[in-house]
């Protein structure tokens, strides 16, 4: 059987309801991944040690160089790195956040041959004796009957594209993160919104 032919033979009702409810399907398979990487991200038992903050210090430093055989004083510096006490953090806390995807597109389509065939005649009402030619409208899936008639492929006669975009994780599942600094008098307390 040619490529596609499986999807040419679906009837359009039941094609578009099943590509819904696989892109209801998927989606939701997306938020619950979403979901358990965001249980994964707080969760204490993957907690890293964060060093919060590294101080350096930058001090003098000065120097005797000898230059052309006397001693001559050069002003430098030295800086030196202090890190301070690592902090057990979780992933969330440290800032990484799950991505969220949405299905934001999902087309079929399907190439059908219509020809205007005559299916009989009919009396008409506002002139008795007289009939009128019925025209009505088929339409059938391009196929291997058809194929050579059209200049139409099989292979090429449908196609399903579904688009998926990162979204910003929901506003509830995103916490503020609240840091109170105890080690000041008073203790300063600061808000960050995500």
């Amino acid at each position: 059987m040619a490529i596609g032919q499986e999807l040419l033979d679906v009837p359009i009702a039941d094609m578009v309801r099943d590509l819904a409810g696989a892109v209801a399907e998927g989606q939701l398979a997306l938020d619950r991944a979403s979901i358990d990487t965001l249980k994964f991200l707080a969760d204490q038992a993957n907690a890293i040690d964060l060093i919060p903050e590294v101080v350096e210090v930058i001090a003098p430093n000065n120097s005797n160089v000898v230059v052309n055989g006397q001693n001559v004083a050069v002003a430098g510096v030295s800086v030196t790195q202090q890190p301070t006490t690592p902090v057990k953090t979780t992933l969330l806390q440290a800032g990484l956040l799950p991505t969220f995807y949405q299905f934001t597109e999902a087309l079929i389509e399907v190439k059908l041959s219509v020809t205007l065939k005559e299916a009989g005649t009919v009396q008409t009402s506002t002139r008795p004796g007289f009939s009128k030619r019925s025209i009505m409208a088929f339409a059938a899936p391009v196929n291997f009957r058809n194929a050579s008639t059209y200049t139409h492929t099989a292979e090429g006669s449908s196609l399903l594209r579904v688009t998926m975009k990162p979204v910003p994780a929901p506003v509830r599942l995103a916490p503020d993160v609240v840091t109170v600094n105890a080690l000041v008098n008073p203790p300063v307390v600061t808000r960050t919104e995500r």
